[in-house]
């Protein structure tokens, strides 16, 4: 498995690929309501990871942490594997 340098620019479809487990860490920010209004499939491939900080409302510094810890948790895996 080679490194991948997670940015703000990911669609999140690409993201949910790479790291199933960062979709749970974006319901903490409102994730959850694209799947309760049923938009989740429309958007995913779509919507980019700055898209949906814009979309929730996620302020500039609560979004580059939410990027910093989706990296480190991939960097995680990675280096278990």
């Amino acid at each position: 498995m080679t490194a991948v340098k997670i940015s703000e620019d990911i669609l999140l479809k690409e993201l949910f690929e790479l790291f199933p487990e960062s979709r749970n860490l974006l319901m903490s920010y409102g994730y959850g309501k694209l799947i309760e209004l049923g938009i989740e499939d429309v958007v995913i491939d779509k919507l980019s990871l700055k898209g949906f900080f814009r979309l929730m409302n996620v302020e500039e510094e609560e979004a580059g942490k939410v990027i910093r810890d989706i990296q480190s948790l991939y960097n995680k895996r990675l280096e278990e594997s």
